[in-house]
């Protein structure tokens, strides 16, 4: 007599799509780590279309004190819709990019209070020394620190372009 079992045996092909799962994850958690980190230190990467020359944080100052440049900080946040119109309409624009090329060390500031809990020191730091509250907001400062204007908000890339010209 032939001996029947309760048992359910589970199918090899379910293991096989639970670990591609697992591995997928994985994958798509270190790219946005990475991303996430591009978009941190100004390089390209992802989704980020722009053609701004970021520069780190910490190179910002030495920059603007040999190139005579003004530091034009980008203070933004991966969540932030205006964020995104600021970058699409301003930063991903060729005559925009290179006006700020040209006349400023563009740095971006990232929060990341949202996704990590916490931001890094120097983030913490120029967000306190500029006051910022919300996002986006754009500073222009001298070498030193001392800042000699300000965007809060997104209010076009016209509104963009005049307060660039209003720093001459």
């Amino acid at each position: 007599m032939a001996r029947t079992s309760n048992q359910r045996s589970i199918p090899v092909w379910l293991f096989i799509i639970a670990a591609a799962l697992i591995a997928a994850r994985i994958v798509v958690t270190l790219q946005q780590k990475e991303e996430a980190g591009s978009v941190q230190t100004g390089e390209r990467g992802g989704k980020t279309t722009s053609l701004v020359k970021w520069v780190p944080i910490e190179q910002a100052g030495t920059l603007a004190r040999t190139t005579g440049k003004t530091i034009m900080y980008d203070f933004t946040a991966a969540w932030c819709g205006p964020c995104h119109a600021l970058e699409d309409a301003v930063f991903s624009d060729r005559r925009l990019a290179k006006l700020i090329n040209d006349r400023f060390v563009p740095v971006r500031v990232v929060d990341r209070q949202r996704e990590d809990g916490q931001n890094q020191p120097a983030v913490q730091s120029l967000q306190a020394r500029f006051g910022v509250r919300g996002f986006p907001t754009v500073v222009w400062a001298d070498a030193s620190g001392v800042q000699k204007t300000r965007m809060e908000g997104f209010r076009g890339a016209e509104a963009f372009e005049q307060t660039v010209e209003n720093l001459r």
